[in-house]
């Protein structure tokens, strides 16, 4: 089934389908083998992707990008303007990548000209209902956001990360990748990498270490990154950078390790999440 409201078809992919009620505006770009489902609305400035599907009521605003094999589920909306007082429209966008789920009310907003103009979402993502990712942020493949879940302006969120139901994080926060954040927590500061965060506001509460077991980590492995996850949030009185350089000799051969130095000697608008004590 091929047409739908304003629809060029030249615009469409050959084995592209939409719904006769699906409203299309003028430019819109729909590849090859996608699905619009009925009574959505897609703008002018978007494109969907190869086999990507709209599956119904689902409204894109402005400058939107959905990537290949992305499933948007009824009353999402995706690339309206950043909920910014006061706020002028501006030429931003919003970048999905491939193989996405994003379920009901879902809502994700346009980069603002107060950043780079862009929010970035990577591959293989799922964001549960009503979850909510605002301005500017960058969401890097395979992360979750659980049901309610919401990104303030700026956030970043690296590879893997998974945000429990209804937690919150502050703008402009790092989340490092693989950290588990735990339902109705309140990220005012960045999280490490492995690391499990919860509370309001939020404290790391250890490592996650089933993660680090299912991705195929030895037991020596797991036992120097415990040992310098010790090091690092388990004295309050060593200045924090003599930490990391004490650290940085004692684990020199592990990545995981080194991937948390990375992430501490990186720069910071929030601070560091601390351990709870």
């Amino acid at each position: 089934m091929r047409g739908g409201m304003g629809c060029d078809e030249s615009r469409f992919g050959m084995s592209a389908t939409i719904h006769p009620s699906a409203v299309i505006e003028e430019g819109a770009v729909i590849h090859d083998g996608a699905k619009i489902g009925p009574f959505c609305y897609v703008s002018s400035q978007t494109t969907v992707g190869p086999d990507a599907h709209l599956v119904s009521n689902v409204t894109t605003y402005g400058r939107v990008s959905i990537g290949a094999n992305t499933q948007v589920w009824p009353f999402a909306v995706l690339g309206g303007p950043p909920q910014i007082h006061p706020y002028q429209d501006s030429d931003t966008q919003l970048v999905i990548g491939a193989s996405c789920v994003i379920r009901e009310h879902v809502t994700m907003h346009r980069g603002s000209t107060r950043d780079q103009g862009l929010t970035k979402i990577g591959d293989g993502c799922y964001f549960m209902d009503n979850s909510h990712v605002a301005h500017d942020c960058v969401v890097e493949d395979n992360c979750i956001l659980a049901r309610s879940a919401t990104l303030g302006g700026h956030a970043h969120l690296a590879k893997g990360v998974y945000i429990g139901g209804l937690a919150a994080v502050h703008q402009w926060t790092r989340i490092g990748t693989f950290a588990f954040i735990g339902a109705l927590a309140l990220v005012t500061r960045d999280v490490i990498p492995f690391a499990m965060a919860n509370g309001n506001p939020a404290h790391l509460k250890g490592l996650n270490i089933v993660g680090f077991k299912r991705r195929g980590n030895s037991t020596a492995q797991i036992r120097d990154i415990l040992a310098a996850f010790d090091m690092l949030f388990g004295d309050d009185v060593t200045p924090l950078q003599d930490r990391i350089s004490d650290v940085s000799e004692s684990f020199q051969d592990n990545e995981q390790v080194q991937a948390m130095l990375d992430f501490l000697n990186g720069t910071s608008k929030r601070g560091i999440c601390s351990a709870e004590r």
